[in-house]
């Protein structure tokens, strides 16, 4: 839904009421427009945190060694998909929204047994330094890395980081 758009409606049919009663329409409208954009704003500032908090449980952040360690035992079991954000870059943040909204598609289906996992490279450079070296795929960020097996099968950086590339993965992960 947006509310964005919602609340503009909302707005400019108030603004146009009190616009006709007033005998000024075209103050009214406007008034109403601009209070209809800021409640919309705020709205969807606060369901999208809510849609965050939603999907950020299905989504277990890396802090330390054994955390790593625990992802890759995890990906023995089935693929666990690994983002590497940094939290000041505005690529990575476009990254985030993609990694995010296929959790959002991919974590709702029964039949789909992935994990997902996150490491924050600038907060925990130690352990992002180590997964680099571990798994021998040199560090960039936002980076995304699809562990089978205990083994990176897949990774990608940067624009190339899209939902319908994730979606792909999970839907044939070896080929």
């Amino acid at each position: 839904m947006n509310h964005q758009a919602l609340w503009l409606g909302v707005g400019v049919a108030l603004g146009a009421s009190f616009g006709t009663a007033t005998g000024q329409i075209g103050l009214g409208i406007a008034f109403g427009a601009a209070l209809g954009v800021v409640i919309g704003s705020v709205v969807s500032k606060r369901t999208g945190a809510d849609s965050h908090e939603m999907l950020s449980e299905h989504v277990l952040e890396l802090h330390k060694l054994e955390d790593w360690q625990e992802a890759l035992q995890r990906s023995q079991e089935h693929p666990v998909l690994l983002l590497k954000h940094s939290t000041t870059c505005p690529v990575s943040a476009r990254a985030y929204r993609e990694f995010m909204a296929f959790v959002g598609t991919n974590a709702s289906d029964p039949k789909q047994t992935m994990e997902y996992r996150m490491v924050k490279v600038i907060e925990n450079r130690p352990l992002s330094r180590h997964i680099s070296e571990e798994t021998e795929v040199r560090h960039e960020s936002p980076q995304v890395l699809l562990l089978d097996q205990g083994k990176v099968i897949e990774h990608t950086s940067h624009g190339h980081i899209t939902k319908k590339r994730l979606t792909q993965w999970a839907q044939n992960p070896f080929g």
